[in-house]
């Protein structure tokens, strides 16, 4: 069963296959959240606009309370701040306007809120209320709404959101028995956080490998990809990504053991290049299995996920890299712009709870 305290948010814009969509998927979980404690709230359609409401409580013509939706699933920039700004703006203009009063402003995000962010929006509420002094103010960040869907509850909301999909299965044993191939999961070409602290970038970076964008985008994906499955908790989707890991290991291993790939201390990064290449070759020929269609983005980055759980590099002296590494773990979730600490392959759990 799914874990409601490790949902990451990000993967509404992964299995809808755009920020745009995964935007109007994640609202939707927000309406859904609130009308648990507020049978009557209800949404807002724009035509042409939505006078600054994503979500209330209350009546138009009386007290509402309004719940903004923000689909910022990395961090709260400068562009991030302006929306709010912006938004709560157009929530008292229109206010003010249609004569109707704002009892309570409640921000929603996707993301986990930092130290510098959190002070921002303190301060941004001081400021707030001395022009508002009616308004009550609440964030609700990843934390709380993970809180929230723990709750017995919010159980249904987790199911339709986030847990195992009674219609998905079905379906997929049933093309399974005729022999059908399920289609591949979406993928997300979206901003990517930098990873500059992670271990699969510093590995590529002795190996001398500097063009990782795309290496970058591929962990992206898998790692939400994996995050997916391990919620779901579906027992041929988790034998699949046990599968292809081991398959890629396996492949790494032999290109190890490979003369001709073998990475050595004489030739340094470029023998550590070589040893690259030649892996990554070998996983663009990686056939997953028919549970698990994956793309190529996703296999590649399932490569860069053992590399980031320790279990292998480029450079002949990779372990040593991967050992001092760990030292300074606590770095990487800092500089993943917000995201939640990576899961390893080695944790992903059963379907009957245990790990793999």
């Amino acid at each position: 069963m799914t874990i409601p305290s490790l949902i990451d948010f990000r993967i509404h814009a992964v299995r809808t296959g755009s920020d745009d969509a995964g935007r109007v998927d994640f609202h939707r979980m927000l309406s859904a959240l609130v009308g648990i404690t507020h049978p009557t709230a209800t949404d807002v359609r724009a035509d042409p606009g939505d006078w600054g409401i994503d979500v209330f409580v209350g009546s138009l013509v009386g007290t509402v309370s309004v719940w903004q939706s923000k689909y910022f699933y990395n961090k709260i920039g400068d562009s991030q701040k302006e929306q709010i700004r912006e938004s709560f703006a157009s929530a008292m203009k229109n206010a003010k306007n249609e004569g109707y009063t704002v009892e309570t402003w409640t921000l929603c995000v996707a993301c986990e809120v930092s130290a510098p962010e959190r002070k921002w929006w303190d301060m941004k509420v001081r400021e707030w209320k001395k022009l508002h002094d009616g308004v009550q103010f609440d964030l609700w960040d990843a934390p709380r709404l993970r809180r929230k869907l723990m709750s017995p509850d919010a159980k249904d909301v987790w199911a339709e959101f986030y847990g195992p999909n009674r219609e998905v299965i079905e379906a997929r044993a049933a093309a399974n028995a005729e022999g059908v191939t399920q289609p591949a999961p979406p993928i997300s070409l979206e901003e990517t956080p930098s990873y500059e602290s992670a271990l699969f970038v510093k590995q590529m970076s002795v190996a001398g490998v500097s063009a990782i964008d795309a290496q970058r985008k591929a962990f992206f994906n898998a790692d939400m990809l994996v995050r997916d499955v391990s919620a779901r908790a579906m027992p041929d989707q988790l034998a699949a990504i046990s599968e292809i890991d081991a398959t890629l290991l396996g492949n790494w291993e032999d290109a190890v053991a490979d003369p001709d790939t073998t990475p050595n201390a004489n030739d340094y990064q470029l023998s550590a290049r070589k040893l690259f290449s030649s892996v990554m070759k070998q996983t663009r020929a990686v056939q997953p299995p028919i549970e698990l269609p994956l793309r190529p983005v996703h296999t590649r980055g399932l490569m860069h996920r053992i590399v980031e759980d320790g279990r292998a590099g480029w450079v002949h002296d990779w372990h040593d890299i991967a050992k001092d590494h760990v030292i300074d773990r606590s770095d990487v979730t800092a500089d993943l712009d917000g995201a939640p600490t990576l899961v390893p392959a080695a944790a992903l759990p059963k379907a009957d709870g245990e790990t793999i």
